[in-house]
């Protein structure tokens, strides 16, 4: 076959709404949304694999598959078996079988007439751990992925960070909000009877949050789950961002991917890079250029640089680098002579400062000053630096007599005495000394400002706070740090995205909330986040349903009782069926450190269909 030329032209896109996939028993079949470049001919296919619903995204045009269509390339949804519109039971969060369901919406969309044959897989989050996971299997077809901030060690990356139970994200925002998707009704064919029993089927289902709770820190199952990315051969462009809370884990998968590979880290937060509102980047028209090379055969250099990173602090600036982590000098400092501070009580529920990096918000909460919980920690300052300093790679703290379980972080202050966090890092262990490693970073700290080492015996809302010995403390004995000279690197730019994606539905979001509180009279401390978001599609789409979907989460530390801390959170959906329906959704969690009850509540037109508890 001639190599594919590339060009600008753009394409009328058709798209198939639930296109049944076969998936390996002859009653078993994938749903799927197929967007294709009408009258291109055989093209490439890009195939995405989640469990967030395909019919969801349809509310709102599906834009980057239309997108992609729209420049030659055909793009299919698919919803993982069990959830949306696909047959079967539901696996647990991050088995590996959902590569089986990968798998199958390769060799289906490979052998159609519309498909020359080559496959690109690709996705977010949750997306980009599939893809990595099906690449590992190596199917024939498969030619090139695109792996953004994801995650490769469920456990270590999301659910039991540093060996600890993890507490907000992966059971009051991720949990809570997969129970709210799993019990919406279909919204593509809603009186189909075939869609009627799935959406029953699903009501049925135990929810992902069960499975998280009731399988802890050290639990067999997440070896199992992760993914074996020294079996990565195809090309890899690996995607992550600086305050996202798949950083470290997507660093990680370049760093271990065996075939060609490239990365890009910007200062992006849990979103698609041209979305996230610090820093976009034109990341659509990048990844094209990436399907060219490799799904079009159209030379260019989509490959190069293999890594180009974004300097966040003094001197912002996207710079390219021959290899991760870049050739420096590894710096290391003893932090006993630094000046040390500690509080008369070290606090269990410190992190609040640190904002929303290990939650998957997205667009907001990026760490604020981190005197507050500096305050309340144990601390190392450094003085005043002669000089820049350009950190590249991954820092680490060598501690004595740690707490069981120990968080770290670097921050940098400036003359006004404002903390900002660096690079944040968390270990449980009962070592006398740990070598605690922080999250990749490159960070220039300029020249007068101070470097600070601060421990805690925990990171909430990120895990639950615990009871420590008042006595204990530990002893901060080394700082590792990956310095590159101020000169290394080629500066490099990215553009701004382009204005070419346009949104099919309107989406109208309410006023977003994220607080933080502190209760002084019970030493408590709370974080909220709030908003809503109603859903209203135009006229180019086939169904008109409207949803508004409004939620209300919760974290609270007590730092007198750190047992006693809690998560609680609703969302509640309304859903107007184009057909007359009126569908309530409401799903509600409260979990504490040994503990988890959560509910699940549906009604149509007023009659309840769905009524459930739930407990850990």
């Amino acid at each position: 076959m001639p190599a594919r030329t590339h060009t600008d032209r753009h394409y009328e896109v058709t798209v198939v709404r639930d296109v049944r996939i076969p998936a390996g028993q002859s009653d078993m079949t994938l749903s799927a949304d197929l967007f294709l470049p009408s009258a291109a001919g055989p093209v490439p296919v890009l195939v995405t694999v989640l469990p967030y619903r395909r019919d969801v995204a349809a509310l709102t045009g599906s834009v980057t598959e239309r997108w992609f269509a729209a420049r030659g390339y055909a793009s299919l949804l698919v919803d993982i078996r069990g959830t949306g519109s696909s047959d079967g039971a539901q696996r647990p969060p991050f088995d590996p079988g959902d590569a089986e369901d990968a798998l199958a919406a390769i060799d289906w969309a490979a052998g159609q007439p519309w498909c020359d044959g080559k496959v690109g897989m690709w996705g977010h989050s949750y997306g980009a751990m599939t893809a990595l996971r099906t690449a590992s299997c190596r199917p024939a077809a498969l030619k090139a992925i695109i792996a953004v901030q994801g995650l490769t060690d469920p456990a270590r990356d999301f659910v039991h960070p540093g060996g600890s139970r993890g507490s907000f994200s992966p059971l009051g925002s991720w949990g809570l909000g997969n129970v709210f998707n799993q019990l919406l009704p279909p919204l593509d064919d809603y009186d189909d009877p075939a869609e009627q029993a799935r959406w029953y089927r699903r009501l049925a289902a135990p929810p992902y949050l069960l499975d998280m709770y009731r399988h802890g820190p050290g639990s067999p199952v997440w070896a199992q789950r992760e993914v074996d990315l020294e079996a990565v051969e195809v090309p890899a462009l690996c995607v992550a961002g600086w305050r996202d809370l798949f950083g470290d884990a997507t660093i990680r998968a370049y760093e271990r991917i065996s075939g060609r590979k490239r990365l890009i880290a910007g200062p992006w937060m849990h979103v698609m890079p041209q979305q996230c509102p610090f820093t976009p980047i034109d990341f659509l028209a990048l990844a094209r250029s990436w399907w060219d090379r490799w799904l079009g055969d159209v030379p260019n250099c989509a490959e190069m640089p293999p890594v180009s990173v974004y300097v966040q602090g003094a001197n912002e600036r996207w710079l390219e680098f021959p290899d991760w982590p870049p050739a420096g000098t590894t710096r290391l400092t003893d932090l006993s002579t630094w000046e040390r501070s500690e509080p008369p009580e070290v606090d269990p529920a410190a992190g609040l400062r640190s904002g929303l990096w290990s939650t998957p918000a997205g667009l907001f909460g990026q760490p604020a000053d981190q005197h507050d919980d500096d305050a309340r920690s144990l601390c190392y300052t450094s003085l005043p630096l002669a000089e820049p300093l350009l950190l590249c790679g991954r820092p680490a703290v060598e501690v004595d007599h740690p707490w069981p379980r120990t968080s770290a972080k670097l921050t940098v202050v400036d003359p006004l005495g404002r903390s900002l966090l660096i690079s944040p890092g968390l270990e449980s262990t009962v070592r006398d000394r740990v070598r605690i490693g922080l999250n990749p970073t490159t960070y220039e700290v300029p020249a007068g400002h101070r470097l600070r080492v601060v421990l805690a015996p925990g990171d909430f809302p990120r895990v639950w706070p615990e009871t420590t010995d008042p006595g204990g403390r530990p002893i901060a004995r080394t700082l590792v740090l990956p310095v590159v000279a101020p000169h290394e690197g080629t500066e490099i730019e990215y553009p701004p995205p382009e204005d070419a994606i346009e949104d099919i539905g309107q989406e109208i979001a309410g006023q977003a909330v994220w607080e933080t509180t502190t209760d002084l009279l019970n030493e408590r401390v709370s974080l909220r986040v709030a908003g809503v978001t109603t859903v209203r599609p135009d006229e180019t789409l086939p169904r008109r349903h409207v949803m508004t979907v409004e939620q209300d989460l919760v974290a609270t530390a007590d730092r007198l009782e750190p047992e006693a801390s809690t998560v609680t959170g609703v969302i509640t959906g309304t859903i107007d069926i184009d057909t007359g329906a009126h569908i309530t959704v409401e799903v509600a969690i409260t979990a504490t450190p040994s503990a988890l009850e959560a509910t699940g509540r549906v009604t149509r037109d007023g009659e309840t269909i769905l009524d459930r508890h739930w407990r850990g």
